[in-house]
């Protein structure tokens, strides 16, 4: 009986050890390096703060509205192109069983995982340049400040990532441009469109997928872009039906006629800072370090070009992909730091195969050169200690990064238990950051007459007046939003979210009344829910 049972247990053995060969070393590589850029996402679900909150509550708002028939554009602002309410919809529909603050982290986990896929799918991507190459990319990417950012939150950039990225590997799956079938173009076509219903963003990515692909013929990147448009298309016309003057202003006109934020210091050296994916803390990252990495960057990608391997149609696309987007980023009239994570998967692939491209030309070179062991081994020993300080300078970044953070926004829970005192489940709430009404689950309300803001900062964009003077237009717009809700909660009073000015302000101060008042949230009560 027990040689029966070791034979068994050899057996499986022997047939899970099989299994594990199947599976290709690249696919490990990729795999390995996505679970660790998960588990650094799911570690910082564990912090009680967020490291990005505003956007990620317009984004799950908005479809937490959306499942409950409040469409976007016709019935409230939203400035983006409406891909991700539809991603989100199942976990606002959760959100909407569960409560909202389980419906968001349900989102948040969700995006952990979307950007883990990101990591991979890049290692994925530089596969046919080797081991080191995927671990540069795949791992650069997992520890790149910029990219954790916003896989721990709700953002854009992680989903259309994956889409672009997804397009990209189906391409460049180890063929030739001119063996592509119109059906491997369609499909990479749909999920490019669908990056660009997530985010327009993704027609720089698009445009540089073209260019690589222009030997493959007229007639195979009329299915790519065709492809790409219908998909588009498809998810948007829903809501350019029920509103396609609002839907044109808002998704199209508030982001290419937006104004420079002079608030913000959007200079092209700080733009560069923020694309080495180290936002500047106590440790890294000033001007003089990010001109000089690029400036070292720039020469290296030009020397590696220079040659012309075989199968360089990889290369030639995360080189273009990482021009048009650093280039828009770099030039575009606003800019915030977490805007980088778009175009750190191409930077970090373009290093990844302008290092092995060098590679293989010194290796050449210096084959006949005989090196001594000695040397050899010194520079594995260099190797080694470079990538401990380099590890251990992330981690110290990582620490100043949440104290920052923290000590700005501290912990949330206060919050939300502050608001649910104070606030009755049903009532009408206008935010200053919807956030907040997503983690005290006050989303709903019984009015029907109840505005529905869910992005502020979209309202100024769609106003035309961001950061200048607000129109009177936009002003009256607010006041009426006042007179109609029951509660106010503010991060601060008079937040610049809202367009304060002296008639706005002596009006809200006479009808409304501050019931809390703490750091960083602030209650207000319309005077006539008691009269």
């Amino acid at each position: 009986m027990s040689n029966d049972l070791t034979t068994s247990e050899n057996a499986l053995s022997n047939s899970a050890y099989a299994g594990l060969r199947r599976v290709s070393q690249p696919a490990l590589i990729a795999l390995v390096l996505g679970l660790v850029a998960l588990g650094i996402s799911l570690w910082q679900l564990t912090d009680p703060g967020f490291l990005s909150l505003y956007n990620s509550g317009v984004y799950f708002a908005a479809s937490f509205k959306f499942v409950q028939g409040v469409m976007p554009y016709r019935d409230f602002v939203f400035v983006q192109p409406p891909g991700l309410v539809v991603l989100l919809s199942p976990l606002a529909l959760l959100g909407r069983a569960l409560g909202a603050p389980h419906g968001f982290l349900a989102a948040r986990l969700v995006t952990a995982f979307v950007g883990s896929a990101n990591v991979s799918m890049i290692a994925l991507l530089v596969r046919h340049r080797g081991r080191i190459a995927m671990i540069i990319a795949g791992g650069g990417l997992a520890f790149l400040p910029v990219n954790f950012f916003d896989a721990s939150s709700v953002m854009l950039e992680p989903y259309c990532l994956f889409f672009l990225l997804a397009g990209a590997l189906v391409v460049f799956n180890e063929k030739i441009e001119s063996d592509l079938s119109y059906r491997t173009l369609t499909v990479a076509g749909i999920l490019v469109g669908v990056a660009a219903s997530i985010k327009l963003w993704a027609l720089l990515v698009l445009l540089a997928l073209v260019l690589s692909l222009l030997r493959s013929g007229r007639q195979r990147l009329t299915v790519l872009i065709g492809s790409a448009a219908a998909a588009f298309a498809l998810i948007s016309l829903p809501f350019f039906i029920a509103a396609p003057r609002q839907f044109i202003s808002q998704v199209v006109g508030a982001q290419l006629f937006r104004s420079s934020n002079h608030s913000n210091n959007v200079s092209i050296l700080r733009r560069m800072i923020n694309l080495t994916g180290f936002a500047p803390t106590h440790v890294v990252t000033v001007g003089a370090q990010a001109f000089t990495i690029f400036a070292i960057f720039a020469m290296l990608v030009v020397i590696a070009f220079s040659y012309r391997p075989r199968h360089s149609s990889v290369d030639n696309f995360l080189l273009l992909a990482s021009l048009t987007s650093a280039g828009a980023l770099l030039l575009a009239r606003e800019f915030y730091s977490y805007y980088a994570n778009f175009t750190a998967p191409f930077l970090v692939g373009l290093l990844a195969v302008t290092l092995a491209r060098l590679g293989s030309v010194s290796r050449g070179s210096l084959k006949p050169v005989a090196i001594r062991r000695s040397v050899r081994q010194l520079v594995r020993v260099t190797a080694g200690v470079a990538t401990v300080v380099l590890f251990y300078g992330v981690a110290l970044w990582y620490v100043t990064q949440y104290s920052h953070f923290d000590w700005a926004y501290g912990s949330y829970g206060p919050w939300e238990s502050a608001e649910a005192r104070y606030v009755p489940s049903g009532a009408c709430v206008l935010y200053s950051d919807i956030s907040y009404g997503i983690l005290s689950n006050r989303l709903t309300s019984t009015d029907p007459t109840c505005p529905n803001v869910v992005d502020p900062d979209g309202l100024w964009l769609a106003s035309r007046s961001q950061w200048n003077q607000p129109t009177a237009a936009f002003v009256s717009q607010w006041r009426g939003y006042f007179e109609r809700a029951q509660y106010v909660v503010l991060l601060y009073p008079k937040v610049s979210r809202i367009p304060w000015n002296a008639s706005l302000t002596s009006w809200f101060d006479s009808h409304y009344h501050r019931i809390h008042g703490g750091r960083l949230l602030y209650i207000y009560e319309n005077d006539a829910v008691r009269s």
